[in-house]
Protein backbone atom coordinates (compact mmCIF):
# COMPACT_ATOMS: atom_id res chain seq x y z
CA UNK A 1 0.00 0.00 0.00
CA UNK A 2 1.50 3.48 -0.63
CA UNK A 3 1.13 6.45 1.59
CA UNK A 4 1.05 9.83 -0.23
CA UNK A 5 0.55 13.05 2.52
CA UNK A 6 -0.18 16.20 1.68
CA UNK A 7 -0.93 18.86 4.97
CA UNK A 8 -3.92 17.04 6.36
CA UNK A 9 -4.14 14.80 3.49
CA UNK A 10 -3.61 11.29 3.70
CA UNK A 11 -3.78 9.25 0.60
CA UNK A 12 -3.72 5.74 0.56
CA UNK A 13 -3.43 3.65 -2.70
CA UNK A 14 -3.44 -0.10 -3.49
CA UNK A 15 -0.93 -2.04 -4.95
CA UNK A 16 -2.73 -4.80 -5.49
CA UNK A 17 -6.35 -6.74 -5.48
CA UNK A 18 -5.86 -7.61 -1.87
CA UNK A 19 -4.73 -3.85 -0.54
CA UNK A 20 -7.67 -2.94 -2.60
CA UNK A 21 -10.16 -4.56 -0.83
CA UNK A 22 -8.32 -4.04 2.77
CA UNK A 23 -9.07 -0.55 1.49
CA UNK A 24 -12.85 -1.26 0.70
CA UNK A 25 -12.89 -2.82 4.27
CA UNK A 26 -11.40 0.61 6.06
CA UNK A 27 -13.62 2.87 3.74
CA UNK A 28 -16.88 0.90 4.79
CA UNK A 29 -16.04 1.39 8.18
CA UNK A 30 -15.30 5.07 8.09
CA UNK A 31 -17.98 5.95 5.94
CA UNK A 32 -21.45 6.90 7.11
CA UNK A 33 -24.10 9.05 6.85
CA UNK A 34 -26.06 9.09 10.13
CA UNK A 35 -25.08 12.11 11.91
CA UNK A 36 -22.15 10.40 13.45
CA UNK A 37 -18.73 10.72 12.16
CA UNK A 38 -15.71 8.32 12.91
CA UNK A 39 -12.01 9.77 13.79
CA UNK A 40 -8.90 7.79 13.80
CA UNK A 41 -6.47 7.77 16.58
CA UNK A 42 -2.81 6.09 17.25
CA UNK A 43 -2.76 3.10 19.05
CA UNK A 44 0.28 2.58 20.99
CA UNK A 45 3.77 3.34 19.42
CA UNK A 46 5.13 3.08 16.00
CA UNK A 47 9.68 3.35 15.70
CA UNK A 48 10.40 3.33 11.98
CA UNK A 49 12.74 -0.08 12.06
CA UNK A 50 12.03 -1.19 15.62
CA UNK A 51 7.97 -1.61 15.55
CA UNK A 52 6.45 -3.79 12.44
CA UNK A 53 3.36 -1.86 11.95
CA UNK A 54 1.58 1.48 12.94
CA UNK A 55 -1.81 0.64 14.98
CA UNK A 56 -4.72 2.73 15.12
CA UNK A 57 -8.27 2.83 16.60
CA UNK A 58 -11.25 4.05 15.31
CA UNK A 59 -13.60 5.72 17.13
CA UNK A 60 -17.37 7.16 17.09
CA UNK A 61 -18.13 10.56 17.04
CA UNK A 62 -21.59 11.02 18.11
CA UNK A 63 -22.68 14.83 17.31
CA UNK A 64 -24.95 14.28 21.04
CA UNK A 65 -22.19 13.70 22.60
CA UNK A 66 -19.74 16.51 21.55
CA UNK A 67 -20.62 19.19 24.26
CA UNK A 68 -19.71 19.48 27.68
CA UNK A 69 -16.43 19.07 29.54
CA UNK A 70 -13.94 16.59 27.79
CA UNK A 71 -12.54 13.76 30.05
CA UNK A 72 -8.49 13.26 29.41
CA UNK A 73 -6.93 9.96 29.60
CA UNK A 74 -3.52 8.19 29.86
CA UNK A 75 -1.87 5.18 28.80
CA UNK A 76 0.27 3.66 31.21
CA UNK A 77 2.15 1.96 28.70
CA UNK A 78 3.37 4.22 26.15
CA UNK A 79 1.97 7.71 27.79
CA UNK A 80 -0.12 9.00 24.86
CA UNK A 81 -2.89 11.20 25.96
CA UNK A 82 -6.38 11.66 24.46
CA UNK A 83 -9.59 13.95 25.35
CA UNK A 84 -12.61 12.53 24.72
CA UNK A 85 -16.18 13.49 24.75
CA UNK A 86 -18.31 13.06 27.91
CA UNK A 87 -19.91 10.59 27.07
CA UNK A 88 -17.90 8.35 25.11
CA UNK A 89 -16.36 5.19 26.25
CA UNK A 90 -13.16 5.06 28.03
CA UNK A 91 -10.20 4.86 25.46
CA UNK A 92 -8.32 1.35 24.75
CA UNK A 93 -4.36 1.94 23.89
CA UNK A 94 -1.34 -0.27 24.47
CA UNK A 95 -4.19 -3.04 24.51
CA UNK A 96 -5.67 -1.95 27.84
CA UNK A 97 -8.22 0.49 28.87
CA UNK A 98 -6.68 4.00 29.55
CA UNK A 99 -6.95 5.74 33.10
CA UNK A 100 -8.66 8.93 33.68
CA UNK A 101 -5.84 11.96 34.12
CA UNK A 102 -7.61 14.75 35.53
Amino acid sequence: MKIEIEGQIVKLIPENLQEAQELNKLWQLLVTCVQEDKRIRPLGIYVPGSTEEAKFLIEEVKVSSVSGIPKRYGCIKCGTIVEVAPNDPTPICCGEVMKLAD
